[in-house]
């Protein structure tokens, strides 16, 4: 029998709850994720902290972009209320609290999505005494590629679409421990011979159980799930 893919709640429980919260990053833990998935920006003041959008309109009651607000002013938001009331008073966490919050064994992917020099380092000394338990990950080569010179032990992965870019190619030139795809234009046949290289593919996002039924199918090493129940369920795990 085929090897089980790992669970990934991605932004925590995103179907659910408020995405890139402590409500929802614990709620997928407490379903029995195998690992979270989360996303950094950089405040004004120097502070890694976890949210999505370079922009705080979305998922805050703020406005503007993260980067020219002091990690104080991002904390006096409101990052759950545009997703119910009963979550009216969630903060956006600092990457500090989500470390705080996983339990030893859960994997963690750290997606970069402020690439500025500046977060290679102040993001290298907060990860790197987590060896094996994170995986830094992102979409731009750059970022990858100075991140891995000051901190080679730290784990990386390449965040991509198989229909715009020679993933294998780059994951092999960038030395990624992961190759991190969206699922579409993905086959089973792209993630076994990744996998036969010693990649890890994390395969992402599955948004409901069609995805997850051709998430399986595909056999990545881990599946990053915004419905982490559904694929759990399916997986026998429920």
């Amino acid at each position: 029998m085929a090897k089980q893919p790992l669970v990934v709640g991605h932004r925590g429980w995103l179907a659910k709850y408020p995405e890139n919260t402590l409500v929802s990053l614990r709620a997928a833990l407490d379903l029995g994720v195998d690992a979270l998935e989360f996303d950094l920006h950089l405040s004004r003041d120097g502070h890694v902290v976890v949210v999505h959008d370079a922009t705080l309109e979305r998922t805050t009651d703020g406005t503007g972009r993260v980067s020219d607000h002091t990690l104080s002013e991002l904390r006096r938001l409101d990052a759950g209320g545009w997703r119910g009331r009963e979550f009216r008073g969630e903060r956006i966490p600092t990457l500090e609290e989500v470390l705080a919050l996983a339990p030893p064994g859960v994997l963690l992917y750290a997606e970069v999505k402020d690439c500025r020099p500046a977060m290679a380092e102040t993001l290298v000394p907060l990860v790197a005494p987590l060896g094996e338990a994170v995986v830094v990950h992102s979409f731009e080569a750059d970022f990858l590629e100075g991140f891995r010179r000051a901190a080679p032990a730290v784990r990386t992965g390449l965040l991509g679409n198989v229909k715009k870019l020679d993933m294998l190619a780059e994951g092999r030139r960038l030395g990624c421990w992961g190759i991190h795809p969206c699922m579409e234009g993905l086959t089973p046949e792209m993630v076994a011979a990744w996998q036969a290289e010693g990649f890890t593919v994390m395969a992402w996002a599955v948004r409901d159980e069609a995805d997850a039924r051709r998430g399986i199918e595909l056999a990545p090493f881990a599946l990053g799930a915004d419905c982490p129940d559904v694929l759990l369920r399916l997986l026998g795990r429920d």
